[in-house]
C-alpha cells in the first residue's frame, strides 16, 4: 500500500476495517431459505473483508523496505486477486439471479486459494520459481512468433511488436527470468492441481473444486444443458434458457470457507512474530465457524424440501 495509506495494526483498527460481526443467532430454527441465503451473503462479505485486510498486511521490516519480497508478494497477489473476485461476486449476488457467472468466478477464486495454501504449506523456493517461470510460457511463444515475423521482414519491427516485446522484457526482468530460458509449452507447476490439493490433504475435493466448476469456465455441453438450454421432455428438443439462476448459499459458503482455509496459514507463515495478527486470526476462525453452521442449516433445509411431496 502507498505510505500515506499505511495504518498501524491495532485492535480498534482491525475491528473498524472488518466491520460488524454477522449474527447467526436463531438460524438453526430458520425455515425460510431466502433468509438463510441472505445471512450467508453477509457472511461471505465478512470473509472478503478478512481477505482484504490480510492481503494488505506489512511487517515493519517489509514496510521499511517498501514492500514484500517476491515469494510473499506472490501470496499477497493471490489474496488480492481473490478479494477482487469476491467483491464482484457480492455485486452480482446482490442482484439475486446471476449464479451462472458467479460459478465461473468461483472456480477462479478456488484455484487461487488452493495455489496460495499450497505455496505457504510447502514453503519452498522451487515452487515459487515454477509458479513464475511456467506462467511465462505464452509470453515465450509470442516472443518467438514476433522474432520470426521480424526476421521474415529483414529485421523490420512493427510498432505493436515493439510494444509487446518491451512488455515481455519488462515482465521477465521483474520476474528474474530470461525469456530464452522459458519453455514454450505451458506446463503445470507443483505437479498439477490434483497434486497440489494432495499436498494440503484436500485431494478428495479435486472433482468439486476443479472439474465440475470448469464446466462454467469452458462452456461445456454440461454447462449449456444445465444453465443455458431448456429440455422439452415431450418433443426431445431444446429451447433457449436466457434467465439467470438464483445465487444461494451453496454458491457462496463453501467458497468462503476454502478461501479462509488458505488465509489462515498465510497469516501464520508470514506474520508469526506479530501478536496482533491474532486479532484478525480470531475473527477469521469465528466467521469460518459461522459459515459452516449456516451452510449446514441450509443443506438440511434444502434436503427437507427435496423430500417433500
Amino acid at each position: 500500500m502507498p505510505d500515506d495509506e499505511l495504518t498501524e495494526a491495532t485492535h480498534k483498527n482491525f475491528e473498524d476495517m472488518l466491520g460488524p460481526v454477522v449474527s447467526i443467532d436463531g438460524i438453526e430454527h430458520e425455515t425460510d431459505d431466502d433468509k438463510i441465503n441472505g445471512i450467508v451473503f453477509e457472511l461471505y462479505k465478512e470473509a472478503a473483508s478478512v481477505v482484504n485486510i490480510a492481503a494488505h498486511l506489512l511487517t515493519e521490516a517489509s514496510s521499511a523496505k517498501g514492500g514484500w519480497p517476491r515469494n510473499q508478494a506472490i501470496c499477497a497477489g493471490l489474496l488480492i486477486r481473490i478479494m477482487k473476485f469476491m467483491v464482484v461476486v457480492t455485486q452480482l449476488s446482490a442482484k439475486g439471479n446471476r449464479s451462472e457467472v458467479v460459478m465461473a468466478l468461483t472456480r477462479c477464486i478456488m484455484e487461487s486459494a488452493v495455489n496460495l495454501e499450497f505455496l505457504v504449506h510447502m514453503n519452498e523456493d522451487r515452487f515459487y520459481d515454477q509458479f513464475v517461470k511456467l506462467s511465462l510460457g505464452p509470453e515465450r511463444e509470442l516472443y518467438d512468433q514476433i522474432q520470426s515475423n521480424v526476421s521474415s521482414r529483414n529485421g523490420q519491427k512493427w510498432l505493436i511488436e515493439e510494444r509487446m516485446l518491451k512488455r515481455i522484457d519488462e515482465l521477465c526482468q521483474r520476474s528474474g527470468v530470461k525469456i530464452e530460458d522459458v519453455d514454450r509449452k505451458s506446463g503445470d507447476w507443483g505437479g498439477g492441481v490434483r497434486e497440489r490439493l494432495k499436498a494440503i490433504n484436500k485431494e478428495d475435493l479435486y472433482v468439486n473444486l476443479q472439474r465440475i466448476p470448469s464446466h462454467a469456465i469452458h462452456g461445456t455441453w454440461v454447462d449449456l444443458y444445465t444453465s443455458h438450454l431448456e429440455y422439452d421432455n415431450k418433443t426431445g428438443t431444446y429451447r433457449p434458457e436466457s434467465r439467470f439462476s438464483r445465487v444461494d448459499a451453496r454458491d457462496l459458503g463453501p467458497t468462503a470457507v476454502m478461501v479462509l482455509d488458505a488465509v489462515r496459514p498465510y497469516l501464520d507463515r508470514f506474520f508469526s512474530d506479530i501478536p496482533d495478527r491474532m486479532i484478525l486470526r480470531n475473527r477469521l476462525d469465528d466467521v469460518h465457524r459461522r459459515i459452516l453452521i449456516a451452510d449446514d442449516v441450509h443443506e438440511q433445509l434444502y434436503a427437507k424440501k427435496r423430500r417433500a411431496p
